[in-house]
């Protein structure tokens, strides 16, 4: 029964199957050529050309591309003996900032006058600023981080360019080893399309409107409480 089944499976099979079409293709059997390869060096097929005298054109090189050796890592000493007035100004340091506060036209002049602080300092990292806050990381020489430290402290900002509430540093580490993390001062900016940007405002306006209800529903019921133990009234 098994083989009577595999038999018409067999006979199905080779009706299904197309006849070779020889008049398209034809089917050399055994004797079928073999097919042409060409040479492969370093592999690239290398095809044989006709002599042309105009084509002169240089060959592409087949050499592997190596990136550029990074710079050995000079470790500072940890050790404070070895530092004095001299030579104090080669330790490196690094410190985070966010400060708070309002600043005109979009964060923009605060942006420009920050940047120029630091920029004059030599300092690199990046600096984040917006209407409300501003973020940074910045890394330098010793002194050049005190100075940028105090201008953020004493609020060195221009009124044009806004108000700094407060200030608060973080992550600040001293003796680094070169070449440090970042090789130039940049500012992140907003690349957010409007669509992005108007729907964060939305976010913004409706928690603003909801603490506003709940600012005068608190209010009102001061109020209510307020002329009830005044008038000595009951509301139940």
């Amino acid at each position: 029964m098994v083989q009577m089944q595999k038999l018409g499976r067999f006979k199905r099979l080779l009706g299904q199957t197309r006849k070779p079409n020889t008049d398209w293709k034809p089917n050399y059997g055994l004797l079928t050529r073999r097919k042409h390869h060409p040479l492969i060096l370093n592999g690239y097929p290398q095809f044989d050309k006709p002599y042309d005298p105009d084509n002169r054109r240089t060959p592409p090189t087949q050499k592997k591309y190596r990136p550029p050796v990074p710079p050995p890592v000079v470790k500072a000493s940890r050790n404070s003996s070895d530092y004095n007035e001299d030579n104090f100004h080669q330790l490196k340091s690094k410190f985070q900032f966010e400060v708070k506060g309002m600043f005109h036209d979009k964060g923009y002049l605060a942006e420009k006058e920050v940047f120029t602080a630091a920029f004059n300092l030599h300092l690199v990292g990046w600096l984040k600023i917006r209407s409300n806050f501003m973020l940074g990381h910045v890394q330098g020489d010793t002194y050049a981080l005190s100075y940028f430290k105090k201008y953020l402290e004493e609020k060195h900002l221009s009124k044009e360019a806004g108000t700094i509430d407060w200030v608060r540093l973080f992550e600040y580490n001293t003796g680094l080893s070169t070449p440090l993390q970042y090789r130039h001062l940049y500012c992140e900016k907003d690349w957010r399309k409007y669509r992005r940007r108007k729907a964060h405002i939305m976010s913004l306006y409706e928690k603003w409107q909801i603490r506003r209800l709940q600012q005068e529903s608190l209010e009102r019921r001061e109020k209510e409480l307020k002329v009830i133990d005044e008038k000595c009234l009951r509301n139940y």
